[in-house]
């Protein structure tokens, strides 16, 4: 679907070419993670799906039109929609704008330029803004990053305590494709994830993320089971079949991953996996079969689970002195998973004397929903340099008396190193700008999708 970005803004900035001084000639804005957000860094990502997206299909009359049409209808009166400039955008057939950011995959504190947008033509300055309800979006895949990032570094240390780094870039795995607000959501939001992770459900999100970024096969996912399977089989001898019906048609070298709590979680465990002949044909698997309980407290199940295949299938201590399951066997948590239960659970399985390696995550809603907004992170942009028809150069502030977190920063901006320390400071400062042109009238920079998932994991 083809979106009109002229209605993809709020409607009073269709005003501001109205309310400006008439001299205004160009406009340069912002846009960052302000202070005082949930994390103090952030996993810039996502600027490149907005402009893949957005900024490479032209303006054409009957997008014009239909602008000039709802215009109406919002405000009842032509008066304030500006066909003039949209005609001319798209007579040019691009937006007169040039957009510098940081790289992508850069962990970048709070308070600094993330990106600046800057009219190339005298007629759109004081048009510019309109474009910033598009680009604010870039919001949302910095945050679920920034999360999936936070998740990543908290079980880093775990896994090295306790076990190797070897499953740790599949320990979280994205089921948040159905619980996204759009499909357009869960492909952003599972691309960022992405970023950090490579288990994935959310094929949306893989194929967006290659179509992007350039990357193919950056998800993994394995053979796995739900309850409509679970209980097409029934209770009792049905589970016994259920399990059989998984072990006689995946590959003997697959991962299987087979929810147990479709009835009783525990006793499915027991006398199902623990059946003589079940157990039999797990230990002579080549490929591990991960259990999975889907309900109750995280904490309590799956310790349980845990301490039953342990009596089942048996244990061994690794170099680092924790308990790790038989090879053949492990477990996934998928409900109730978000950034702080993921790590509480793994604190308490390694409490509990158990190797983080025994265990992987799914998360849904808490990996791509809940709790996130443009207040997370306190995205936003906002004008900081004007020029005028006499050669005016005016440096624009806010900086509101009742919430000095809301200050902006004022005149061109340049983003520098200073020791291993990112800086926004004034254009003028010394120093190599890490601000890079990603889009100039019409022309997008290329883009280096392994480099950006380097960048991420340094």
């Amino acid at each position: 679907m083809t979106e009109n970005l002229i209605l993809a803004t709020d409607a009073y900035k269709l005003t501001h070419h109205l309310q400006y001084p008439t001299d205004i000639t160009k406009l340069y804005s912002y846009g960052e993670a302000r202070v005082g957000g949930r994390f103090d860094t952030v996993s810039w990502f996502g600027l490149s799906m907005i402009l893949h997206d957005y900024f490479r299909q032209p303006i054409t009359d009957e997008m014009i039109d239909e602008a000039e049409r709802v215009a109406k209808q919002t405000f009842n009166t032509t008066a304030y929609f500006n066909r003039d400039v949209w005609e001319k955008v798209k007579t040019l057939g691009y937006f007169p704008v040039k957009i510098k950011a940081l790289p992508e995959g850069m962990t970048v504190p709070v308070g600094n330029a993330l990106f600046t947008i800057e009219s190339t033509q005298d007629w759109f300055a004081t048009s510019l803004n309109a474009l910033e309800v598009v680009l604010m979006h870039v919001w949302y895949p910095t945050t679920i990053a920034t999360n999936s990032l936070y998740i990543k570094k908290s079980l880093q240390p775990l896994f090295e305590k306790t076990g190797t780094l070897t499953n740790l870039p599949v320990a979280v795995n994205d089921f948040g494709l159905r619980g996204a607000t759009s499909l357009m959501s869960g492909k952003r939001g599972g691309a960022a994830h992405l970023l950090h992770f490579q288990g994935s459900d959310n094929m949306a999100a893989s194929s967006y993320f290659e179509a992007v970024y350039g990357v193919s096969g950056r998800a993994a996912s394995v053979w796995a089971t739900e309850h409509s399977v679970a209980t097409a089989y029934g209770p009792g001898q049905g589970e016994i079949d259920y399990v059989n019906a998984q072990l006689d048609r995946a590959p003997d070298d697959a991962i299987l991953s087979i929810v147990i709590d479709s009835y009783d979680a525990l006793n499915f465990v027991t006398h199902v996996i623990g059946s003589a002949t079940i157990k039999q044909r797990i230990r002579s698997r080549q490929g591990r079969i991960v259990l999975r309980p889907d309900s109750g407290d995280p904490e309590i199940i799956d310790l349980q689970v845990l301490n039953l295949l342990a009596d089942i299938f048996g244990t061994t201590l690794n170099d680092k002195g924790y308990r790790i399951l038989n090879d053949n066997v492990g477990i996934i948590q998928g409900d109730g998973m978000k950034a702080d239960t993921i790590v509480s659970l793994y604190e308490k399985i390694i409490a509990a004397g158990w190797s983080a390696d025994n265990l992987i995550v799914g998360s849904g809603g808490g990996l791509l929903q809940e709790g996130f907004t443009r207040d997370t992170e306190r995205f936003a942009i906002k004008a900081a340099y004007a020029e005028t028809a006499d050669g005016r150069h005016i440096n624009i502030q806010k900086n509101p008396k009742t919430d000095m977190t809301k200050a902006s920063k004022a005149g061109l901006l340049k983003v520098i190193l200073d020791g291993n320390t990112i800086k926004t400071v004034a254009q003028d400062v010394a120093g190599d700008d890490l601000l890079a042109t990603v889009y100039e009238d019409g022309k997008l920079s290329a883009i280096d999708g392994p480099s950006i998932i380097h960048r991420a994991s340094l």
